[in-house]
């Protein structure tokens, strides 16, 4: 952005200015164009007006000369006779300055110091135009003491015997006439020139800054609106205008800015909302597949005892109950992480933060997965460092996801496998990890695992008992920590999953 002296959207403090200023200081720099301009306008046309003046009063001076005296006889001229006539055309009017010129235009003589002339020889052009009698005023030919200047004058012819023998040439506006106008310039007219302009100028500005100030109200309005709507949209906290106007620009600018932010916000959100959808269309898919086999299973169970409850033994009885109970938890399973998803996805669930020792989480939560692992002849094994471990989070929060980590790693872990918790220090935040050498799941397969109800085709038979939502439900939580859950896995290698927690030290535990 240039800093030049055209105008721009930065005034001289290096803040954005505001649309009535930036306005009104364009408003100033037109009318001081058009001052200026209208100055030399009428600056010209007044020289104009007062030389056609001069030389249609003055235009026969040169005539009353010429005809007074024989000046010029057969081709010598009479110096005593222009002296004496230039004298009194003078005292008609003092800023006359008389020259007698030959045929080619060289002067003769004249009514001033020698020392003063610096032209030798006057162009004709000019005074053969004037001696036209239907010539235009006023006509400006070159003066002998500033060749470097024209001004209104008056010729006429000499002649003797009816021959061309020369002409007078008077200049109207002489030295005499050119002292005068300055000086009258420098005292009086400059005076009232500078006082008109500053009147002007100062009238322009609160003229101008009124009516942009009137015409910009509803604009500015209009943007405090905007962005007031636009940071309910975006979350973001209120700003003063004037601070804001100083960080994006003028109104038109923060309009703008506005509308793109708001638009692509709003974008984001239909296709959050299109996702959504889609996700809830493929959720109700998913979830009335997955209710529907355990309520056939239970359905068919129950009717089975009914119908067959006098021919079935106690034992198959028994085992008919169990396994319509054995599903009923399952289906009370889906149920309760689907409602707890939903609260996520809604946020009606938020952290209820607390500082704690994480080391001492993951030994207690490990314990509850002892005897499973012993079951199907696991190696669980827990790897904590001996000190406390503090971390800032929900404890609640942070169980559920140790549990849901550890409970996914024991399913899909084959007999004599191992399942390690693992907890350490990285930087300033502490690592969890929680590694199996389970079956692994695919390369094509990694990107889809949080998403909800899904199960890899290499899941371990044991895991079909379970909801699909654990991994859903263990992303939700770590993204409301502002933390990211990772994972690597290799086929037949085993899968690991990992999340950080910033460190909290010893004070923050005690306060």
């Amino acid at each position: 952005m240039s800093t030049g002296p055209r105008m721009s959207t930065i005034d001289s403090s290096g803040h954005s200015m505001s649309l009535s200023r930036k306005i009104s200081w364009m408003l100033i720099s037109l009318f001081i164009v058009m001052g200026v301009a209208l100055a030399f306008i009428v600056r010209f046309a007044t020289v104009q007006y007062n030389l056609e003046i001069t030389q249609r009063l003055n235009g026969s001076i040169a005539m009353y000369v010429a005809a007074e005296e024989q000046l010029i006889q057969n081709g010598v001229h009479n110096e005593d006779a222009i002296k004496r006539l230039a004298a009194r055309a003078m005292v008609i009017n003092p800023t006359v300055e008389v020259y007698l010129l030959d045929k080619q235009g060289h002067i003769l003589s004249h009514n001033i110091p020698p020392e003063a002339l610096l032209q030798k020889q006057i162009p004709l052009q000019g005074v053969r135009e004037f001696l036209q009698p239907d010539s235009a005023r006023p006509l400006l030919n070159l003066d002998p003491r500033n060749p470097n200047s024209s001004k209104a004058f008056s010729a006429a012819e000499v002649r003797f015997n009816d021959q061309l023998e020369g002409y007078v040439y008077a200049i109207l506006g002489g030295k005499t006439y050119e002292l005068l106008v300055k000086d009258i310039s420098q005292n009086y007219i400059l005076q009232i020139a500078l006082a008109s302009i500053v009147a002007l100028l100062m009238l322009s500005f609160i003229v101008g800054w009124l009516m942009v100030r009137t015409l910009t109200k509803p604009l500015k309005k209009l943007t405090q609106d905007v962005v007031r709507f636009q940071n309910q949209i975006t979350g973001r906290k209120e700003t003063s205008s004037r601070k804001r106007n100083k960080s994006k620009g003028d109104e038109i600018m923060v309009l703008s800015q506005s509308f793109a932010e708001m638009k692509n916000k709003i974008e984001q959100q239909m296709n959050q909302i299109k996702a959504a959808d889609q996700n809830r269309r493929d959720l109700i898919s998913n979830v009335s597949h997955d209710l529907r086999t355990p309520l056939a299973s239970i359905q068919g169970y129950l009717d089975t005892l009914v119908i067959k409850k006098d021919r079935l033994s106690e034992e198959d009885k028994q085992q008919f109950m169990a396994t319509a109970s054995k599903h009923c938890q399952r289906l009370n399973q889906l149920v309760s992480d689907l409602f707890e998803l939903s609260k996520l996805d809604s946020l009606a669930i938020k952290p209820e933060y607390e500082v704690f020792s994480m080391a001492e989480l993951m030994q207690d939560v490990s314990m509850e997965f002892k005897h499973l692992c012993e079951a199907n002849d696991i190696t669980l094994e827990v790897k904590v460092p001996d000190t406390h471990c503090l971390v800032s989070a929900d404890i609640g929060l942070m169980q559920r996801v140790l549990e849901n980590l550890i409970s996914n790693a024991v399913k899909h872990t084959e007999p004599k496998g191992q399942v390690t918790i693992m907890l350490s220090l990285k930087e300033e935040s502490y690592h969890m990890i929680i590694r199996d050498t389970g079956c692994g799941i695919s390369e094509q397969e990694l990107p889809h695992i949080f998403d909800r109800l899904y199960r890899a085709e290499n899941s371990a038979t044991s895991a079909k008992n379970s909801s699909g939502l654990g991994l859903a439900i263990v992303k939700k939580i770590i993204d409301l920590h502002s933390s990211r859950i990772k994972v690597t896995s290799h086929l037949g290698k085993g899968t690991v999953f990992s999340f950080e927690l910033p460190v909290v030290s010893e004070p923050a535990m005690a306060s």
